[in-house]
């Protein structure tokens, strides 16, 4: 029997849904039936993942619908799909790593064995920095997170007691943003880090402020790039495989790459570049022989030096260190002011 989609509540949420991956079989208002393979369902996710130079820009339902030659209810109806058959577990939020001085890293970490990866992983969940980590189908995990420039991550496992070989890979470009934190504006985001999705009513009566003040000053911050929204999903509601593939470029040539790749996979559900030469697309596959006849395809292109390709297994979100960073940047804020206050009051 098909899910009956829950009404739409009639407050303001502080992000618009977002559509991600669901899998055959389970069909949509009309009574269709939609695929991650299917290139329509396909389309629909790359607007909503980002662009290689933005990465989860914000966009309403109207904006996904135009731009797609579809209607809006056609948008709504498939993501209340997908949250009802436990694929979309919500969105959390991340502020911009350079409000910290910090920068988005990536690295791959691949250990002896299938049972000393799963012993690592709550470890690694406890390095600092360290917001997601994917683990693959493989010896190995993704590890994305906020560093410095001079981070050792190899160093920070062995301090853990962790044995695993190190590489670093491409990771996401971001927006460069100049935009000053109100001491609001991190009360605003420590209450949205594990869901970036609560009303935006409930923010502004724990804050004491207007629904008005919390809707403009997230608005701001979008606008501003100083916050983005992450996705949290359950793979295991995913049908078929899900690839990722990372791809880097010759100096020059990572535009034309990425044009040609896009062309050859015609399922991309996700799309992003680092700052420098280096590319991720995601994408669901039948097989694996699918996914390798991709890959060395890849390999063969003009521009390409290197291409690698993983199975995401699961994704782990974390949020400790994140949550106590922004705990650190209201501190911060608290004290300048008192101190600013006190100079007022000698004077």
């Amino acid at each position: 029997m098909p899910v009956v989609p829950k009404p739409i509540p009639n407050e303001p949420r502080v992000f618009g849904q977002l559509l991600v991956r669901r899998g055959r079989g389970q069909p949509d208002a009309d009574g269709n039936t939609l695929s991650l393979r299917d290139k329509p369902y396909s389309d629909l996710m790359r607007e909503l993942w980002g662009t290689p130079d933005i990465w989860n820009t914000k966009k309403s339902n109207v904006e996904i619908a135009a731009k797609l030659g579809v209607d809006e209810e056609t948008v709504r109806n498939r993501v209340k799909h997908l949250r009802d058959i436990g694929f979309l577990l919500g969105y959390r939020l991340v502020p911009n790593p350079i409000l910290f001085g910090l920068a988005f890293a990536s690295v791959r970490v691949e250990f002896k064995d299938r049972e000393s990866k799963e012993t690592a992983i709550p470890q690694l969940a406890h390095i600092d920095g360290v917001i997601n980590i994917v683990s693959t189908y493989d010896k190995s995990v993704l590890v994305t997170l906020l560093a410095k420039q001079d981070w050792d991550f190899a160093k920070l496992m062995v301090d853990f007691e962790l044995d695993g070989e190190v590489s670093p890979v491409p990771g996401l470009g971001l927006r460069m943003t100049r935009f000053h934190m109100s001491r609001l504006d991190w009360e605003i985001v420590s209450l949205l880090l594990r869901d970036a999705e609560r009303k935006m009513g409930e923010v502004a009566r724990q804050l004491k402020v207007s629904t008005r003040t919390v809707k403009r000053r997230i608005n701001l911050m979008m606008k501003e790039a100083a916050i983005f929204a992450m996705p949290m999903v359950d793979l295991r509601k995913t049908e078929g495989i899900s690839y990722q593939l990372r791809v880097q470029s010759e100096q020059g040539k990572k535009w034309e790459v990425e044009k040609s790749v896009a062309a050859k996979v015609g399922n991309l559900v996700f799309r992003a570049s680092d700052l420098q030469n280096g590319s991720v697309f995601g994408f669901t596959g039948a097989n694996v022989a699918e996914g390798n006849e991709i890959l060395e395809w890849v390999r063969t292109q003009p521009g390409v030096n290197s291409a690698h390709m993983t199975i995401t297994e699961k994704v782990v979100q974390v949020f400790d260190w994140l949550e106590a960073e922004v705990r650190r940047q209201l501190t911060k804020g608290q004290a300048v002011s008192q101190t600013t206050a006190g100079k007022m009051a000698i004077q």
